[in-house]
């Protein structure tokens, strides 16, 4: 009796647990803290740390963790959205994905509603692409400060331009991005998260089996922007050696590195070429010939000022305009702050059409105060040669860091700590961020300071020689091996259908049949369709709807997954049979 007692009293204190996991709410002061988290992501500060890591899905998963209450289940959703966005470049200034957005709603929901953490990927993915309609507004508003930095640069107004470049931004976003996301988290995440415990079992395995889907387009989109068709044996390589050996991260890291290594070396083998350095040689000789007005600290100060304000003010009319006059304001008050007509100039031509990607295109900015210091000296440099030489190096360095950092070493910094995320470690974004934020910024002062020294001559040099060239295939070789091992195990798509195969027996498709040609090739098929898709031309947003729409299909029947409203029941009758 005693026993039988003790038994109803632990069968009821479960329920009770249980009950209070399923009515878990946001209190006021946590959905406050998140939206004024989101508002962070959105300043922009920081071009190598803030724009690079604040709002992405390890980092800020870890906040929302900290902030509800459970690291670990927070860092396991965030592991699962992370995919959806290692290739997202932001190429052109471009938002349409909002990574913090879709990490804040998928995982608060996911931890208020004790829903699995595979489906946090398909609560992030609307909302995501919803919030990513607000930048285009940010981005149409912040045409105004571009316009009002114009009639203050024609009196000299530096105060006046700063404040148009950093705070009028910050002001703005707050009301177009904090706020609604306070009040979307705390009066629509318990919403949500009590529909979605009302679900049906069907309905969830469909949900459940596309959030194992989804992170396939993130791994299909890297590989066609970092490999070009003739990579993918590498990519397929990482992916069976991922499927057999079960290595990842470090392991898997080293290993592709060894791979990245040896292809260079048959590139060297195959290379007849000598590279040709004199252009460059003669122009850091004829900067040591000439006199000085900046220091290092004055270099350094703009390296640091166009890190932070790179992004802060970006718009449709002039995109990052405001941020390099922004940036250069105390070089150019140095140089021709004697001479009032000089200096209006020079803040007038730096607000003209600028846009490049932040860090391989600091070299730019070194160049043009070489030139601006050049000019400030008495040499014979035209104000056209300084635009000229803006407008002409933007596009090609942008597409090398675009490349390199954004769609090669951000990446495969991510898929390092993945491993670690999925466990529920928070170290995980904390070695994030550390990694990237340290090697972005260590290239990015490295940069503004090698294109002042080289001058025009040298970035000339060094986009016509080939050792960039070698440089990026060898990344795009190692990205594509590491692509392939971390889908391996990032990436589950999977059937539990069977096959009658009479007298009681059945057959299992996926352990009898596919996984004993190779192990994932249901996984595999997903991510290399998908790469098709996008190779053919078609959008991202499209290849998201079309994996919605057959994650949730082939689900809900239980073609994919752990059994839907079809394929189960049929199941069922056939084993009871």
């Amino acid at each position: 009796c005693i026993r039988d007692r003790y038994n109803m009293m632990t069968k009821q204190l479960s329920d009770i647990s249980i009950l209070i996991r399923g009515v878990m709410y946001m209190s006021i002061l946590q959905a406050a803290v998140l939206g004024l988290w989101y508002w962070v992501t959105t300043w922009y500060i920081g071009y190598t740390w803030g724009c690079a890591v604040f709002g992405d899905a390890l980092v800020t998963g870890l906040v929302v963790g900290i902030v509800m209450g459970d690291v670990p289940t927070a860092m396991k959703c965030a592991a699962v959205i992370k995919p959806m966005f290692l290739a997202f470049t932001g190429a052109g200034g471009t938002v349409v994905w909002d990574e913090a957005a879709a990490t804040l709603g998928g995982v608060s929901v996911t931890l208020i509603s004790g829903l699995d953490v595979s489906q946090s990927v398909t609560i992030a993915v609307p909302l995501s692409l919803l919030c990513a309609q607000l930048h285009t507004i940010r981005r149409i508003a912040f045409i105004y400060p571009v316009q009002k930095a114009d009639e203050y640069a024609k009196t000299c107004n530096t105060k006046g331009i700063m404040f148009m470049a950093v705070w009028w931004p910050q002001i703005f976003k707050l009301f177009l991005f904090g706020i609604p996301m306070f009040f979307g988290l705390y009066f629509g995440a318990e919403a949500i998260g009590n529909f979605m415990n009302s679900l049906p079992v069907w309905i969830t395995n469909a949900l459940s089996a596309t959030g194992k889907m989804l992170p396939a387009l993130g791994f299909a989109m890297t590989v066609n922007v970092i490999g070009r068709p003739q990579f993918l044996p590498f990519f397929l390589g990482g992916f069976f050696l991922a499927q057999y050996s079960g290595l990842s991260g470090i392991p898997l890291a080293l290993s592709g590195l060894f791979v990245a290594f040896m292809y260079y070396l048959i590139l060297q083998a195959s290379d007849k070429e000598e590279a040709v350095d004199e252009g460059s040689q003669a122009a850091v000789e004829a900067d040591k010939e000439g006199k000085k007005l900046l220091t290092k600290k004055d270099v350094n100060n703009l390296a640091w000022r166009w890190n932070v304000y790179c992004e802060m003010s970006n718009s449709f009319a002039r995109l990052q305009s405001l941020a390099f006059c922004a940036a250069f304001i105390p070089v150019l008050k140095k140089l021709y702050g004697h001479d009032q007509e000089e200096f209006s100039a020079a803040l007038t031509r730096h607000l003209m059409f600028f846009n490049t990607e932040g860090i391989w295109g600091a070299l730019v900015h070194g160049i043009a105060l070489a030139m601006e210091e050049q000019r400030a000296m008495g040499a014979p440099v035209p104000v056209e040669a300084i635009t000229g030489i803006k407008a002409g190096l933007m596009g090609p360095f942008a597409g090398i860091g675009d490349t390199i950092d954004w769609s090669t070493i951000k990446p495969l910094m991510a898929m390092l700590c993945l491993p670690l995320a999925e466990s529920g470690s928070f170290i995980a974004p904390v070695i994030y961020f550390i990694l990237v934020a340290g090697i972005l910024t260590t290239e990015e002062f490295f940069f503004v300071n090698i294109g002042y020294r080289m001058g025009t001559e040298a970035a000339m040099t060094i986009l016509g020689g080939g050792m960039v060239n070698k440089f990026i295939s060898c990344a795009s070789v190692l990205g594509m091996f590491m692509m392939g091992g971390l889908s391996a195990s990032m990436v589950n798509v999977y059937t539990t259908a069977q096959i009658p195969t009479g007298e009681g027996t059945v057959m299992a498709i996926q352990g009898d049949i596919l996984d004993a040609v190779a192990p994932g090739l249901l996984t595999l098929a997903t991510v290399l369709l998908v790469y098709k898709y996008l190779r053919s031309g078609h959008s991202m947003m499209k290849a998201t709807f079309w994996i919605l729409a057959i994650g949730l299909v082939l689900g809900a029947v239980g073609i994919i997954g752990d059994g839907g409203f079809l394929i189960k029941p049929i199941m069922d009758l056939t084993a009871a049979a």
